[in-house]
């Protein structure tokens, strides 16, 4: 009775999918497809961002209090959601990047954006529990692996323990500018 996993969505379903919620005026869901596509962040993560976990000096975003103590890591802003980085900054109104969700009774604000989601996805024909918005993860780290990226490195950016011990215990993680020229090798075709 074991559990099937998710499974990745192609990269044609991922833009598909951010083009329905564009399509259902669902910015907000777009714009949570769009950061999942460039960060491998879980749901919540991407919900729970603070405006003050974005450095745009630095480019980076901050994930912190995350599902384990891996989760807790600062990214690269990828240049193809920069802009879009900003203008959530620019126009939040509760001090969240998303701003306006509200939370469920164990505090999680990614509940009625989760919904939607599945909603959508299965609309577009998704109907197995094996593609979530955790899917959208599953292909960026497929991406990343597809585009030659090492595996410590690829642990660094999505938030996983690192698989050998070496660099799981020693190593102090990869540097901000590793992690950038490894999300850049990334690219959705979105118009």
């Amino acid at each position: 009775n074991k559990t099937q996993s998710y499974i990745p969505y192609t990269v044609s379903e991922v833009i598909n999918l951010y083009h329905q919620a564009l399509s259902d005026e669902d910015e907000k869901l777009a714009d949570l497809i769009l950061l999942g596509m460039h960060t491998g962040a879980r749901i919540e993560e991407l919900c729970s961002l603070m405006c003050k976990d974005i450095d745009l000096n630095e480019l980076s975003i901050a994930f912190r209090d995350t599902k384990t103590e891996a989760g807790d890591r600062v990214i690269p802003i990828h240049s193809d959601i920069q802009e879009k980085v900003e203008d959530l900054l620019n126009h939040s109104t509760d001090d969240y990047l998303l701003s306006g969700l509200s939370k469920n009774k164990y505090g999680d604000r990614s509940n009625a954006l989760g919904k939607r989601f599945g909603r959508m996805k299965e609309k577009l024909g998704f109907t197995t529990r094996q593609h979530g918005f955790h899917s959208i993860r599953k292909t960026f780290t497929t991406l990343l692996e597809n585009a030659g990226v090492g595996e410590n490195i690829t642990a660094d950016i999505i938030g996983h323990e690192k698989p050998r011990i070496t660099y799981g215990l020693y190593s102090g993680g990869s540097t901000l500018e590793t992690m950038r020229e490894a999300i850049e090798k990334i690219h959705y075709k979105l118009t």
